[in-house]
C-alpha cells in the first residue's frame, strides 16, 4: 500500500552527498521522520555515517553512529503499513542550523525515523549494515569496559543484545519483560533466608 508525502516542511532535509566506503545502498527507500512521510530515495549505509538521500532534490538526512541508540525491524502495520527498519536517534540529525534557533530547541530529544524499502527482503540487509557499521563505533562506556577486562557488554548497539517491542501507539518499548520480571533486592533476601531455614 503506497505510503502518502507529508508535503509539510521538515527541518531535517539538507542538501546531502553521497559517503563515501559504504557497506549497503538501497536504492528505493521511503522514509519517515518524526511522523511526517519524507518520500522516495536511496539510502546509504556508510562506515562513517548513515545516509538518507531524496529522490529529484538529493536532500535528506544524515545520522551519526555514535547518537543510534537502537535499530529493530518492525512488521508491526498497525504502527507503519510496511516492514521497515526503525531507528531511535538521540538529538537532531544535521549540524548546520544555529544552536540557539527555536528549531534546534523542537529538534532535541530522541527521534524515531523509519526507512522501508521497496524490496521487502532488503530489510533484514540493511538492518545487518547498520549493525555492521555500528560494530566499527562502539560507545565509549563500552571501550572502557573492554579496557578493564569486564566482556558483558555488547559494541554492536542496544539492537542487536536488547528485545525491541512497540506499544499500540508505536512507540518504543525496551525490555519490558525483563524489568517487570526481575526481583528486588528484598525479595532475593527473604529467598535466600528462606533456604538457610530448610
Amino acid at each position: 500500500m503506497p505510503v502518502p508525502v507529508c508535503t509539510a516542511s521538515v527541518r531535517a532535509l539538507t542538501q546531502q552527498t553521497v559517503p563515501s566506503s559504504c557497506l549497503y545502498t538501497e536504492p528505493a527507500c521511503t522514509a519517515q521522520y518524526r511522523g511526517s512521510e519524507l518520500g522516495s530515495g536511496k539510502f546509504y549505509v556508510a562506515e562513517t555515517e548513515i545516509v538518507w538521500i531524496r529522490d529529484g532534490d538529493e536532500v535528506g538526512f544524515k545520522l551519526n553512529y555514535k547518537q543510534l541508540i537502537a535499530h529493530a525491524i518492525s512488521k508491526d502495520t498497525n504502527v507503519y503499513p510496511r516492514t521497515c527498519v526503525y531507528m531511535l536517534y538521540e538529538g537532531a540529525t544535521t549540524e548546520t542550523e544555529s544552536p540557539n534557533s527555536s528549531d534546534d530547541e523542537e529538534e532535541s530529544g530522541n527521534i524515531e525515523i523509519r526507512v522501508a524499502p521497496q524490496n521487502d527482503n532488503a530489510v533484514q540487509r540493511i538492518y545487518q549494515a547498520i549493525s555492521d557499521g555500528q560494530l566499527l563505533h562502539p560507545d565509549d562506556e563500552d571501550e572502557s569496559d573492554s579496557e578493564e577486562g569486564d566482556l558483558g557488554f555488547n559494541p554492536g548497539g542496544l539492537a542487536m543484545s536488547t528485545q525491541i517491542r512497540f506499544d499500540s501507539d508505536g512507540q518504543l518499548l525496551v525490555n519490558p519483560d525483563n524489568e517487570q520480571n526481575m526481583p528486588d533486592e528484598e525479595e532475593d533476601s527473604r529467598r535466600f533466608e528462606d533456604m538457610e531455614e530448610d
